[in-house]
């Protein structure tokens, strides 16, 4: 039996990322978010400038550019999200049957799906208002820019997760966990995610 591992999708402004890293400090485990750029990178030889544009984006139809750089693991003349959607599954499944850990975003919870590891998948949401002050008092943005920032990302990371998933972006019939902190206060949403970890961790070490 594999490695627990926690998968973490979240709508824009929803306080996805500190609840991961919240939650990655309880239990000890690494997350692994931005990271996994780098990590697709040095894997294919890309420059992170090439493809830093490319990351948690699907592949505009009318407008992108092709990959002809990288040694052999790279497929080249491939658009560069789909470069880097392809190497950054190659780590995420490397990862994953190494450690337990938590994958922010990526499409994780697809690119696991067949791997030999126990996965907790988890949403967080929250309602737009939340999510646009929560926007304007960590940037110091105006109502209008934060809502539009909102609504620009999350139309990107659902585009992004349907184009490489074929699954609806939220689907709570494809999450163990979906959490809305609009009603649930973070450190609450973090105690959850390590009490339903823990049961997994029970699951792995049970003869």
């Amino acid at each position: 039996m594999g490695n627990p591992v926690i998968c973490i999708a979240r709508e824009f402004g929803s306080g996805g990322h500190e609840i991961a890293v919240r939650t990655g400090a309880a239990l000890g485990i690494r997350v692994y978010e931005k990271d996994l750029l780098h990590l697709a990178c040095k894997y294919g030889e890309l420059s992170e400038k090439l493809m830093q544009s490319a990351d948690e984006r699907a592949t505009n139809p009318f407008l992108f550019r092709t990959v002809h750089e990288g040694n052999y693991h790279v497929a080249r003349g491939l658009p560069t999200s789909e470069v880097l959607f392809q190497l950054q599954s190659h780590e995420i499944r490397r990862i994953a049957r190494r450690e337990s850990c938590i994958f922010v975003g990526r499409c994780a919870d697809f690119v696991l799906r067949d791997e030999p590891v126990l996965l907790l998948r988890v949403f967080v949401r929250a309602p737009v208002e939340k999510r646009v002050e929560r926007k304007m008092e960590l940037e110091s943005l105006s109502r209008e820019k934060a809502a539009r920032l909102v609504r620009r990302m999350d139309k990107r990371r659902r585009q992004y997760y349907e184009a490489y998933t074929g699954r609806r972006w939220g689907d709570p019939t494809g999450c163990d966990l979906c959490i809305d902190t609009g009603e649930t206060p973070l450190d609450d949403a973090v105690e959850a995610i390590c009490a339903r970890y823990r049961e997994l961790q029970k699951g792995v070490s049970r003869p």
